[in-house]
């Protein structure tokens, strides 16, 4: 394989893993490998190949940004809220994410519970009054990889002009004896500094898991720090910090992690359904060159089973098997339904019927 072939090759795959910085690199070097090639020839329209070649993979290049390396649901880019040293850790930076709920494709069920239990009390606070109904407290999302948790939850914010802090629970750990618990500390600090706040923590089972299945020293300092910050987190300020958390494994989780006032509220989110699939089609394939043949209907029945994330990769699969094409043939071209077949013949659910079979077990037996 020719190197700038081999250079494509890998500007595409690093695209595909959201490495933006990495495709742009491999792909701007794949553009100056094939202006060598084009220098070099003797031959004239191999030459005028090799510099439209050269073009299109620079166009590309330098259209990347970090919202279109992996595209998903055209989030729109977040505000930072403040700037800070370049040594805080990135969780305790807020953002205001300008997503709406609206934006959110499909889970209906899941939009209504959050409303009635985070956003209303906000936004029709009088009323929440007069029915005795009080803000604040937690939600915890659950269900299996690649649904949209954590896009959920950016979207809870946006809806409430809330500051986000979003931190993995690998991010909160340390090697080091106490920290990890002045880093929940920390967090909760930052989030009760802003007049109205989001604290989203993913991989929850991670950070608190039941206390009866570890045999860690360091667990269970963090286990009761977490308990103490989100003992009274509905009378913080009104309720001004909002709890959010999301996993793959509520059956992991610490029962006391669930009780009022902490993650009180479980909701699952599941696969998409044809609704929603549609629109994460039409969302992920906006503004790209489809051929006639591509039929959206047809690839919202045939990705039945499929989770967001993998609808994402797959429409961003097809298009690059166009663009490489194009790219190695110098042609121009739309991306067809032999790119979606050729795609989906590779990629199978990410998410299998085992699983699904135990979230099920877990609904039926809370």
């Amino acid at each position: 394989m020719p190197m700038f072939q081999t250079a494509v090759q890998q500007g595409l795959d690093a695209q595909l893993s959201g490495d933006t910085e990495g495709a742009r690199y491999a792909l701007l070097r794949a553009a100056q490998l094939l202006l060598a090639d084009a220098k070099r020839t003797d031959d004239l329209a191999l030459r005028r190949t090799r510099l439209a070649q050269a073009e299109r993979v620079k166009r590309h290049a330098l259209a990347l940004t970090p919202h279109t390396a992996t595209p998903s649901t055209k989030a729109p880019p977040a505000v930072p809220v403040r700037e800070d040293a370049s040594s805080t850790p990135s969780w305790l930076l807020a953002e205001r994410p300008h997503l709406r709920l609206d934006d959110v494709a499909g889970l209906d069920d899941a939009k209504e519970q959050i409303h009635l239990k985070l956003i209303y009390p906000f936004t029709h606070a009088a009323a929440a009054t007069h029915f005795g109904v009080r803000p604040g407290g937690g939600i915890l999302l659950y269900g299996p990889p690649g649904v949209g948790k954590t896009y959920i939850a950016r979207a809870v914010a946006g809806e409430l002009d809330a500051a986000f802090f979003a931190a993995k629970s690998s991010d909160l750990m340390s090697q080091w004896v106490g920290k990890a618990e002045q880093n929940v500390a920390a967090l909760f600090a930052a989030a009760r500094g802003e007049e109205r706040a989001v604290i989203f923590l993913d991989e929850v089972e991670a950070l608190v898991p039941k206390r009866s299945a570890t045999s860690s020293s360091v667990m269970p300092r963090v286990i009761s720090e977490f308990l103490s910050q989100t003992q009274s987190l509905g009378d913080d300020a009104g309720g001004a910090v909002l709890l959010m958390g999301a996993t793959n494994e509520p059956w992991a989780i610490d029962p006391a992690a669930l009780r009022p006032g902490r993650f009180d509220e479980l909701i699952y989110v599941g696969l998409p359904d044809a609704a929603a699939r549609t629109r994460l089609l039409q969302l992920n394939l906006r503004d790209k060159p489809l051929a006639t043949d591509v039929d959206v209907d047809a690839l919202t029945a045939q990705l039945a089973g499929y989770s967001g994330a993998d609808i994402a990769y797959i429409c961003t699969r097809a298009a690059q098997l166009a663009f490489l094409d194009a790219v190695e043939r110098d042609i121009d071209r739309t991306i067809d339904a032999a790119d979606f077949a050729a795609v989906t013949a590779e990629r199978r659910p990410s998410v299998t019927q085992a699983q699904l079979a135990r979230y099920a077990s877990f609904r039926q037996g809370r």
